[in-house]
């Protein structure tokens, strides 16, 4: 009987216990291994739809300034440039001889054409290996029509006073324009929103400022109205994730009081934008980078090429080698990188 008893109470021999904790082991690694896998999985797939949500975000800004680059109002009669009142910007406002665009092509270690003055002396000057993109555009799409006729070439244009969509600024830039012809100048008066005038007087401490006050046509009630602003794009580094690069954007003028200049994109490494020139026939012959360009007014599309990066470092486990624009870029990190390229024509340059 003890002995029956002694066998029902027989614990784990030491080889079956030791097998025992071999196999649990092994489970307790399969399971470890396949939660990092699918941490990692799960890093890298973040990243990729971060750095994705970037570059198309990236984009859009750069096509929809493209297609709206050179504004003029009502367009289809309108084929000489309008009238500029506006003195020498120093290229911080693309007036009506470039056709409302600009660049400058980075090699590296400089710039050509070099940039003013403003962009190259800021906190954080745009990085020589990308392209510098100077694009003018309406800042909305609403016009304001005339309330009054013109008497006069120099008179001053009015609009409505206190209206909902009369969100002119002191010192804003603004177009007015019918189907025949059109004028820029600088807005002088002290407050346009309330009194609907626009001032646009010589003189004083207004930057760029107006050199006359001859719009040279005299404007009536098929006229419109719209503010103006260049937006200049550029790669710098970025302020709020260290060891990255983000799209930038200066705006000129900038009266509202948002910032200036703005990180409006991170995680984008580089930038190349190439021109296509059209040889008379409507149609981009050739597309040269912006060193090539010996007139802006005959672009007729662009095409966008961006290096974007993923912000998050460490998401790959060795240098991830990027081929961008025909050169092979090698960074020093491990963050994701693509390519992105889209071609954009310009609305206001082209038939």
């Amino acid at each position: 009987m003890n002995a029956d008893y002694d066998h029902g109470i027989r614990g784990f021999t030491l080889v079956e216990l030791m097998v025992g904790i071999t196999v649990g082991l092994l489970v307790s690694l399969a399971s470890i291994s396949v939660f990092v896998s699918t941490r990692k999985l799960q890093t890298v797939g973040a990243a990729k739809s971060h750095m994705g949500e970037n570059a198309r975000l990236a984009m859009e800004l750069m096509e929809k300034d493209f297609r709206s680059a050179g504004f003029l109002g009502c367009k289809p009669l309108l084929e000489d440039a309008p009238v500029s009142l506006l003195a020498t910007s120093g290229g911080m406002f693309l007036d009506g001889d470039s056709g409302g665009l600009g660049g400058s092509h980075g090699d590296g270690t400089a710039f050509t054409p070099a940039l003013n003055a403003t962009l190259a002396g800021l906190a954080q000057p745009p990085n020589p290996s990308s392209d510098v993109v100077s694009l003018r555009v309406p800042i909305e799409p609403m016009s304001l029509g005339l309330a009054a006729p013109m008497t006069t070439s120099s008179g001053v244009p009015t609009v409505g006073a206190n209206t909902a969509g009369n969100a002119i600024l002191s010192g804003d830039i603004v177009l007015i324009a019918n189907c025949k012809a059109a004028a820029m100048f600088q807005v002088t008066e002290a407050a346009p929103a309330t009194t609907g005038l626009l001032t646009h007087a010589t003189g004083g401490t207004f930057y760029p400022g107006n050199a006359t006050t001859d719009l040279q046509q005299v404007f009536h009630g098929d006229a419109a109205v719209y503010r103006l602003a260049t937006h200049h794009y550029y790669i710098a580094p970025s302020v709020t994730h260290a060891g990255t690069n983000s799209m930038w954007r200066y705006t000129f003028p900038n009266n509202d009081g948002s910032a200036n200049p703005q990180e409006v994109v991170q995680g984008v490494d580089r930038m190349l934008v190439t021109y296509g020139i059209d040889a008379g026939d409507q149609i981009a012959s050739k597309y040269v980078d912006a060193s090539g360009v010996t007139s802006w007014s005959s672009v007729i599309a662009a095409r966008i090429r961006l290096l974007t990066a993923s912000v998050a470092d460490g998401v790959t486990l060795g240098v991830q080698a990027a081929s961008f624009a025909g050169t092979n870029v090698v960074p020093t990190d491990h963050r994701l990188r693509t390519q992105l390229s889209q071609v954009v024509t310009l609305r206001n340059h082209a038939p």
